[in-house]
C-alpha cells in the first residue's frame, strides 16, 4: 500500500480523534464530578486552601472555558483541543524509540481506543498531560538513543523535556511519579550518553526544577511544606487495600478497560521484550510497567491514570506484529474502531445526559425558587449541584451546626443520592415545603 504513508495515517489518525472530539463537546451531557469541581475553581469562588489537590493547569482550562462563557461545551473546549496531542505524542514515541511507521500506526490505535477517545471531549487533565508526558519521553528516547556514527550524547535540544513535564505536572500532579520514573530510567538505560554529555542532562533537571518552584512557593504559602500540596493529592485516590490498582489492571477484562485493539497489542509489547537488544524498548518497558505498578500499589484502578503506560506498550506492540505485514487488514481493523467509537459517543452522550438530569433541573428548580437571594443546599451530591444551583452544598455527616439563617434554604434528594430529610429537619428545627423539580428522580424543599 504505497500511498499509504506515514503522513497520511497519522492525518487520518487526527481526523478520527477530532471528529470524536468534536461530537463529544457538540452532544456533551451535564458536567461529571470531576469536571464540576473543576469549573467550580475556575469561577475562582472557592475559599482558600479548598481542593488544593485540583491541578493548577486543569483550573486555568476551567478559567478559560468560563471566560469563553462558561456554557458545557465551552468549559470542555479548551481540554479537548490539548486532549488532541495524545493522538501527536503517541506518534512521537513511536519515531523516536522505532520509526515513523511505527509511530503513525501507534496513533491510528489510539484514536480508537475507546478508553481514551471517550474523555476526549471532557474537562479533565489526563489526556493532555498524558501527551505532555509522551513529548517529554519522546525527546529523551531522541536525544539519549542516536545512532551509532552520531555524536554521542545528546544535544541541547534535550532541555525541551522540561518543560514538557513541568505542564504535565501543572495540569495533573499525579503525574509526578511518572516523570520521576522517566527521568531516572533514562539516566540508567542511558548512561553511558548521560555521561558523555553531562551538563546538558544536568540542565534539563534544572530547568524542570527551576519551573518547578512557582508550585514549591504556593505550596509552602499555603500547606507550610513544598510538598505539601503533593501529599494532599497523593492522599485523595481511594484503595480499599494495598495493590487494589494493580489487581484491576491485571484482572480486568483488557478488550472493555484498555481497548478492543488496544490490549491484545500491548500484550504483544510486553512479550516482545524478551527479544528487544536496544535500550530504547527496554525503556519504554520500564516506564510503563513501573507507572502500572508504581499507581497499581497506591490508588484504585482506571485507565485514565495509566494512559502513558498504555501508549508505551501500544508503541512497543506496534513494532512487534510488524512483521505480520497485512497493513490492509490492520487499516481495516483500525478503521472499525474509528467509527465505533464515533458511535459508542454519541450513545454515552444520551446515557449520561438522562442520567445528570435529575441533577440539573433540581437545581434550576433551587434557583428559580431563590431568584438570584444567596442560597445553601442540604444534599449528598456536592460538586454538580454547586454547580448548576450555585448554592454550597451541606453534605450528611458534615454539618455540625445549623444551616446559615442568611441564606435560602434548601434540601435535595435524588434517587442515586437519598437524603434523610427528617432526621435532618429535627435536627435543624426547620420545616420543608416541597418544590416542582419536573423530575421524578430528583425531590427538592425549602426549608424554614
Amino acid at each position: 500500500m504505497p500511498w499509504l504513508t506515514d503522513r497520511r495515517l497519522l492525518i487520518a489518525a487526527l481526523a478520527a480523534w477530532v471528529a470524536v472530539a468534536a461530537l463529544g463537546v457538540a452532544l456533551g451531557p451535564p458536567l461529571g464530578h470531576d469536571e464540576a469541581a473543576f469549573a467550580i475553581t475556575g469561577l475562582g469562588e472557592q475559599p482558600a486552601g479548598a481542593w488544593l489537590y485540583r491541578s493548577d493547569g486543569t483550573v486555568a482550562l476551567a478559567w478559560l472555558g468560563v471566560a469563553l462563557g462558561g456554557a458545557e461545551w465551552q468549559l470542555r473546549l479548551p481540554s479537548a483541543v490539548l486532549g488532541t496531542a495524545i493522538v501527536v505524542a503517541a506518534f512521537a514515541v513511536g519515531r523516536a524509540a522505532f520509526s515513523a511507521r511505527t509511530g503513525a500506526w501507534a496513533a491510528a490505535l489510539i484514536a480508537g481506543a475507546h478508553p481514551m477517545a471517550m474523555r476526549s471531549a471532557q474537562l479533565l487533565s489526563d489526556l493532555p498531560a498524558a501527551a505532555c508526558i509522551l513529548g517529554g519521553i519522546a525527546v529523551l528516547a531522541a536525544e539519549l538513543d542516536r545512532p551509532p556514527g552520531h555524536d554521542p550524547g545528546p544535544r541541547w535540544r534535550i532541555v525541551t523535556a522540561a518543560p514538557l513535564f513541568a505542564a504535565a505536572f501543572y495540569l495533573r500532579y499525579g503525574s509526578a511519579p511518572v516523570i520521576a520514573l522517566a527521568l531516572a530510567a533514562a539516566g540508567v538505560v542511558w548512561w553511558r550518553a548521560v555521561l558523555a554529555r553531562p551538563v546538558r542532562a544536568l540542565a534539563t533537571v534544572a530547568a524542570l526544577a527551576a519551573l518547578l518552584i512557582p508550585h514549591l512557593v504556593r505550596s509552602i504559602q499555603v500547606t507550610g511544606t513544598a510538598l505539601g500540596i503533593l501529599a494532599v493529592s497523593a492522599g485523595m485516590p481511594r484503595r480499599a487495600y494495598v495493590g487494589e490498582g494493580l489487581v484491576t489492571y491485571l484482572t480486568s477484562n483488557p478488550l472493555a478497560f484498555y481497548g478492543a485493539l488496544i490490549a491484545p497489542v500491548m500484550v504483544a509489547g510486553v512479550v516482545g521484550l524478551v527479544r528487544a537488544r536496544r535500550r530504547a524498548p527496554w525503556y519504554l518497558g520500564i516506564v510503563a510497567l513501573g507507572q502500572i505498578a508504581a499507581l497499581g500499589l497506591q490508588s484504585h484502578g482506571q485507565p485514565r491514570y495509566v494512559f502513558v503506560a498504555t501508549v508505551l506498550l501500544v508503541v512497543l506492540g506496534v513494532d512487534a506484529v510488524a512483521r505480520v505485514d497485512r497493513p490492509r487488514l490492520a487499516l481495516a481493523a483500525v478503521a472499525i474502531t474509528w467509527l465505533g467509537v464515533a458511535v459508542a459517543v454519541v450513545w454515552t452522550c444520551r446515557v449520561e445526559q438522562d442520567a445528570r438530569a435529575p441533577v440539573v433541573r433540581a437545581a434550576q428548580a433551587i434557583r428559580a425558587d431563590a431568584g438570584g437571594r444567596p442560597c445553601a443546599v442540604f444534599a449528598r451530591l456536592a460538586p454538580q449541584l454547586l454547580w448548576y444551583a450555585r448554592c454550597p452544598i451541606y453534605l450528611p455527616g458534615l454539618l455540625d451546626g445549623p444551616m446559615p439563617a442568611d441564606r435560602v434554604r434548601y434540601a435535595a434528594s435524588f434517587t442515586r443520592w437519598p437524603i434523610d430529610l427528617a432526621a435532618m429537619l429535627a435536627r435543624q428545627h426547620l420545616r420543608a415545603t416541597p418544590l416542582a423539580s419536573g423530575d421524578p428522580d430528583a425531590q427538592v424543599w425549602r426549608l424554614d
